[in-house]
């Protein structure tokens, strides 16, 4: 199902930077992202649907596997965006929708006659209560997780937050026709008025999804630039220095440092590997050197 595709690019969009803007938000972003990526995979754009199936039995198990994947993905995206709007975790509502991965693939399990491959495997057995129960318990908990990232910002809803906002509605409401088709087409006889409705899934999904990557882009940077600007040249600059005085046993430890340790992180690692360097070879640096450690140090204490 595509709303997959909702969940990747959301994830994407608080893609780090790489690791120099490291925060807590952007630790969740890259599982989602992650994750999102395996749903991607195995929905067939890189590799063939039915080679990856195959491995897997030949019984549309990917289908299950892209669900699975993709609510994950949604999932950790929910606590990249609390952690960014500082919204406190309410345990009950955050763990809710992972409850349904279990009656998922128990649903799954019992879906009659599931192969061979296809990308439409869901709708050609709506007929059967099992591929409804199944498809309609993970859009519901894709719809409940959305409709709880919403509720998390009604007090915040004011710029790109209402924008951001604004987007994922479209995308609830997308969620909701796909909910409504699964449930007119297995338990009413208005078969015709169902696809309808369900129709309007594809269109309405990639207009929000639109509309939530933007303004969570430009919202998660607008963040994150004052940050860069204030650390991004020092961090650089003393990861040179470094680099230059081989002032690391291993020559990987200082770009290392970089990408794996926050901004401000850094630079106080930084400095401390290069005054260990001066101490155990008896030396100071020149006096053009010194002057900008110590302007360095000076800021540092001062964000303190």
């Amino acid at each position: 199902m595509k709303l997959l595709l909702f969940a990747l690019l959301s994830a994407l969009c608080l893609l780090r930077i790489p690791s120099v803007v490291k925060v807590a938000e952007s630790r969740a972003s890259w599982v989602a992202s992650m994750f999102g990526l395996a749903a991607l995979y195995v929905l067939g754009t890189v590799t063939p649907l039915e080679d990856i199936d195959r491995y897997l039995g030949g019984v549309n198990v990917t289908n299950l596997l892209q669900a699975i994947f993709a609510l994950l993905a949604i999932f950790f995206f929910n606590d990249s965006v609390r952690r960014l709007a500082n919204v406190p975790i309410v345990r009950w509502t955050y763990y809710a929708p992972l409850l349904s991965i279990p009656i998922m693939i128990v649903s799954f399990a019992l879906i009659e006659d599931k192969a061979p491959t296809a990308a439409d495997f869901i709708d050609t057995r709506m007929d059967q209560l099992a591929t409804a129960v199944y498809s309609g318990t993970y859009m519901l908990a894709l719809l409940f997780t959305v409709l709880r990232i919403i509720y998390m910002l009604r007090h915040k809803a004011r710029g790109l937050y209402a924008t951001f906002s604004a987007g994922l509605f479209v995308v609830a409401v997308a969620v909701s026709c796909h909910v409504a088709y699964v449930t007119l087409f297995h338990f009413s006889p208005w078969h015709a008025f169902a696809r309808a409705i369900g129709s309007w899934f594809d269109r309405l999904f990639y207009v929000g999804l639109s509309v939530t990557a933007a303004g969570w882009l430009i919202l998660f940077l607008s963040k994150q630039l004052p940050r860069l600007r204030l650390w991004m040249i020092d961090a650089l600059w003393l990861t040179a220095l470094r680099m230059r005085v081989k002032a690391d046993r291993s020559r990987v430890s200082p770009a290392w440092d970089l990408f794996n340790e926050t901004l401000e992180n850094g630079v106080y690692k930084s400095l401390i590997v290069l005054h260990n360097y001066e101490r155990a070879n008896l030396m100071d640096f020149p006096e053009s050197l010194q002057g900008r450690i110590s302007q360095i140090e000076a800021k540092l204490d001062a964000q303190t």
